[in-house]
C-alpha cells in the first residue's frame, strides 16, 4: 500500500542536438522520435535508462526502489518516469551530416594512403535528424514512498544531467544530448491526509504549478562528488574555421557555409573534436588499444565494442565575422584554373567559443589519459593541431584563452606545458 507520493516537474533547455531515433529513415538514415501531433519527444524509457545506468555506475542501483522480475515473482518500481514534451509547438529539427576519418600513422599506411592525411572509412558516411538547440522539453518523475537517500540520489542524478555528466539520446559522449535543467518543482502528497487533494491533481498538466514548489537547493546542492573530471576550455579563433553545411539560405551567395544553429551561430560539433582530439591522442600515446580504451572503438568484425570515456561538447561561436571567400584550384603544370573547381564559402573568423571536455573517473591508467589529454590540448594552443576541414591552408586553429580543471584554473600551467599541473595533481587511479 503506498502512502506518499511525490512529482518532479522538470523542465529543460538543451544546450545541445538531441538526436533520439525512432527507428524510422524517410528522411534521413536516422529520423527523430516524434508523438501523434508531430513534435518530438523523449520517451519516458530514455529518461529512465539513463538515470538507471547512473545508479549502477555509482552502486546505488537496488531492486526494492527499481523493481525487479525473477523466478520467483516480480516487484513493481517505486520510480515512475513519463515522457518528455516539447513546450514549443514546432520544435525546429536540423539535419546533421557525419563521416568518420581515419588520420593514418606511418606505420598503418598502406597503398596510395599518405601518412597523416585524413582518410574516410568505408561505410561510415550517413545523415540523422537532431531537435535543435534550444528547445524546451517538460517531463515528470513520480516517486512511492521515498526513502529520504533515494530521493537525494535521484536528486543528484538530476544534477548530473544539468551538469552534462549525463546526457540523452545517441552520440552523447561527441557532444548531443546536453540539457540545462530550468527548473525543478515538486509536488508531495500524504494520501491518509491528502487524499481530495491528490485526486484533484492532474499529473499530466505540465504547464500549471499547482501544488509545486521548487526543490531546494537545486543543483548545487546535489552536484558533488560527480564522477568525472571535467576540463573547460575558452578558445580564441586564429584565423578562419570550415565545418560545411551543404544547407545554405540562398544558393546564389555560397557552395557551403560554416555549420550553424536554426538562429545563425556557427557552432563546431562535438564530432569534429573529437576526431582531432582522438587523432592526436593516437600520435603522442602511440597506443592503439589505450586510445580505443579512452574514445570507445566499435569492430563490426568481430562483433565487440566499448562506449567513449571521454565527452565533448558543442562549442558555439560568438563575436565572429562572416566572410565570403572564392577559391578555385590551380593546374600545377599550366598554372591555370582546372575546369570546375571553382566554388565559394561562408566562414567564420576572430570569433570564441568555449569546450568542456569530461573524462569518466574509473577510466583505467586515468592519469595517463590525462597526461596525454594535457598534451593534446597544449598542441591546440600552439597551433599544432586543427580542427574541421582545409586545415592544410590554415583553418581551424585556436589559442587557449583560460583552462580550468575541476574548477581549478590552471591556465599559467596549460601555457608553460607544465602537463602535471595541468590536471591539478590528480590522483593516479
Amino acid at each position: 500500500m503506498i502512502s506518499n507520493i511525490e512529482y518532479l516537474k522538470l523542465r529543460f533547455r538543451l544546450a545541445s542536438p538531441m538526436t533520439i531515433g525512432s527507428g524510422g529513415n524517410a528522411n534521413t538514415d536516422s529520423d527523430v522520435i516524434l508523438d501523434s501531433s508531430g513534435r518530438p519527444i523523449i520517451p519516458a524509457t530514455a529518461l529512465a535508462g539513463v538515470i538507471s545506468h547512473f545508479f549502477k555506475e555509482q552502486d546505488w542501483h537496488d531492486t526494492d526502489f527499481w523493481g525487479c522480475i525473477s523466478d520467483n515473482g516480480s516487484k513493481p518500481s517505486r520510480i515512475i518516469f513519463y515522457d518528455g514534451t516539447a513546450e514549443t509547438a514546432d520544435p525546429f529539427i536540423t539535419i546533421r551530416d557525419s563521416v568518420a576519418l581515419e588520420n593514418k600513422l606511418p606505420d598503418d599506411a598502406d597503398g596510395n594512403i599518405i601518412p597523416g592525411n585524413k582518410v574516410g572509412i568505408d561505410g561510415a558516411k550517413f545523415d540523422k535528424e537532431a531537435v535543435e538547440t534550444d528547445a524546451i522539453f517538460s517531463a515528470l518523475i513520480e516517486l512511492h514512498d521515498p526513502t529520504d537517500t533515494e530521493r537525494e540520489r535521484v536528486l543528484r542524478s538530476l544534477a548530473a544531467i544539468d551538469c552534462g555528466v549525463i546526457r540523452i539520446g545517441s552520440k552523447t559522449t561527441r557532444g548531443y544530448g546536453q540539457l540545462d535543467i530550468i527548473s525543478l518543482m515538486s509536488a508531495k502528497f500524504d494520501l491518509a491526509a491528502d487524499r481530495d487533494k491528490w485526486l484533484g491533481f492532474d499529473q499530466y498538466d505540465l504547464s500549471s504549478d499547482k501544488c509545486y514548489s521548487d526543490v531546494d537547493g537545486f543543483p548545487d546542492k546535489f552536484a558533488n562528488d560527480l564522477p568525472v573530471d571535467i576540463i573547460s576550455l575558452t578558445l580564441k579563433q586564429e584565423g578562419a574555421v570550415s565545418i560545411r553545411s551543404n544547407t545554405i539560405k540562398d544558393i546564389y551567395d555560397a557552395d557551403y557555409m560554416q555549420l550553424s544553429t536554426n538562429d545563425g551561430t556557427p557552432v563546431i560539433p562535438g564530432t569534429s573534436w573529437a576526431g582531432a582530439f582522438r587523432s592526436r591522442f593516437r600520435e603522442l600515446c602511440n597506443d592503439a588499444k589505450f586510445t580505443d580504451a579512452v574514445f570507445g572503438y566499435v569492430d563490426l568484425v568481430n562483433c565487440k565494442q566499448q562506449k567513449s570515456k571521454i565527452t565533448f561538447t558543442e562549442s558555439r561561436i560568438e563575436n565572429s565575422t562572416e566572410k565570403l571567400i572564392t577559391r578555385t584550384a590551380i593546374d600545377r603544370y599550366t598554372a591555370g584554373t582546372k575546369t570546375s573547381a571553382l566554388y565559394s564559402e561562408i566562414t567564420q573568423f576572430d570569433g570564441t567559443c568555449t569546450l568542456d571536455i569530461t573524462l569518466m573517473k574509473n577510466t583505467e591508467n586515468r592519469q595517463k589519459a590525462l597526461n596525454v589529454l594535457s598534451a593534446v590540448i597544449c598542441d591546440l594552443d600552439r597551433g599544432y593541431l586543427a580542427v574541421g576541414g582545409l586545415t592544410a591552408v590554415g583553418r581551424g586553429l585556436f589559442s587557449v584563452t583560460k583552462m580550468c580543471f575541476n574548477g581549478t584554473n590552471v591556465t599559467d600551467a596549460m601555457k608553460k606545458g607544465d602537463i602535471k599541473n595541468m590536471t591539478g595533481g590528480a590522483d593516479n587511479e
